[in-house]
């Protein structure tokens, strides 16, 4: 099996005051940690005969605590477990205020071809009312860390909507990353999550907030990323030509993938059935799972019927066959569907019919012409003997409302 690695490494110096994410406070990654996910990523492996890794992502969280060893010890397991394909995109997550010029080394060292910067936005007055640990000089800094001492892509993240955010603060701050090298830049909308500080301070008006004016702030961010020549090829992603993120590709487009790490998610679709995974929640428990019921010799080897039933595994005893802490779900054909649907329809390369229909066997266009939406959002596009349907550049705005109707 040719899959995607997503490693999850939950430690932060502190949690923002938007995310809802799991995360643990801590000014380190455990070295107890690191040993853990590199024995999962080995069960992994050969539980699911991983031939090579498409793509590698470590994502949090803030995987810039790693120390340089931690990193290349995480590395080094990824590749001890199976090869990386020949194209593979390796990308780790940073944040300001972490990264250092030995990081960057051993990231390079390692493997690791791609930086997704964590940024959100530059103004100090705006950090600090979302709650976020890093200054206006941190990400300078760190900007000028990538500079000198990174040869690979790196992409940066922004929020728009932020209170206290102005036009001018995201004009800036995306003038700032594209002039600096960013050839990706990821622009979120604010999503107020229900019992994050950011969220309750707004509810009590200790900060104003004006939904309005946030998704006016978006649209403007958008335009001015175009303009720059960043294309707009999912919801929230914008990349130079060549610069697309071919990690969160295979989510969009609905291919199998593993996650190892407290948290971590791993889903495998198929029929009649697939199955997705969820890690504990617990970075101690996984910890304590991990290396010391799986840290004896021999004890790391998946159940010797494992090979054998898994083609069957969509189907039945998961939980017999994946026996580590986690809970699972059962993705029936009809989920896999809207899935498939709900993600391919956030890039602007859509849905394909020919794809559907080995899948699900069914027709795209008589499924998505269902929606009264269809006629004024989904455009149809060739490309060589292909067929796609994808959402209109004003459409992505009214997605989730097209996919409610679905």
């Amino acid at each position: 099996m040719n899959i995607p690695l997503y490693v999850h490494i939950p430690y932060c110096l502190k949690k923002c005051g938007y995310c809802d994410f799991f995360s643990m406070p801590s000014g380190e990654v455990p070295s107890e940690y690191v040993k853990a996910v590199a024995r999962q990523i080995e069960w992994l492996s050969k539980a699911f005969s991983v031939e090579e890794w498409t793509s590698v992502y470590i994502g949090g969280g803030t995987p810039s605590l790693l120390s340089p060893n931690g990193l290349a010890e995480l590395c080094r397991a990824a590749k001890a477990a199976a090869p990386t394909a020949e194209n593979c995109e390796w990308t780790i997550e940073m944040n300001p205020g972490t990264i250092t010029r030995g990081l960057l080394e051993a990231a390079a060292d390692g493997g690791v071809n791609r930086l997704s910067f964590g940024v959100q936005c530059k103004s100090d007055k705006v950090l600090r009312a979302a709650g976020r640990h890093s200054s206006e000089r941190d990400i300078e800094e760190a900007v000028g860390l990538i500079k000198n001492f990174w040869r690979g892509k790196w992409s940066a993240d922004l929020i728009a909507g932020l209170p206290l955010q102005t036009k001018k603060d995201l004009e800036r701050d995306i003038i700032y990353l594209a002039k600096s090298g960013a050839a990706h830049i990821s622009l979120y909308s604010l999503t107020l999550e229900t019992g994050t500080p950011l969220k309750e301070k707004i509810e009590r008006e200790e900060l104003f907030y004006d939904e309005e004016a946030a998704e006016g702030l978006w649209l403007y961010g958008r335009d001015l990323l175009e303009s720059l020549g960043f294309e707009q090829y999912e919801v929230s992603n914008f990349a130079k030509p060549g610069n697309e993120s071919a990690h969160n590709a295979s989510y969009w487009a609905l291919k199998s993938y593993l996650g190892a790490g407290a948290g971590a998610t791993g889903t495998i679709y198929g029929k009649p059935a697939g199955f997705r995974y969820t890690n504990a929640s617990d970075a101690a428990e996984y910890i304590k799972f991990w290396t010391e019921h799986r840290g004896a010799a021999g004890k790391n080897a998946p159940p010797e019927n494992r090979q054998k039933e898994r083609k069957g595994l969509a189907c039945k005893n998961v939980r017999a066959a994946l026996d580590f802490p986690c809970q699972t779900e059962e993705l029936d054909m009809a989920t896999q569907e809207f899935e498939y649907l709900m993600m391919s329809l956030r890039t602007r390369r859509g849905a394909c019919a020919q794809d559907y229909r080995e899948r699900f066997g069914g027709d795209l266009a008589e499924r998505l012409f269902k929606s009264d939406y269809a006629k004024k959002w989904i455009l149809q596009k060739k490309s060589g003997s292909k067929t796609f349907y994808a959402m209109s550049r004003e459409g992505l705005l009214f997605l989730n409302k097209f996919l409610e109707e679905l």
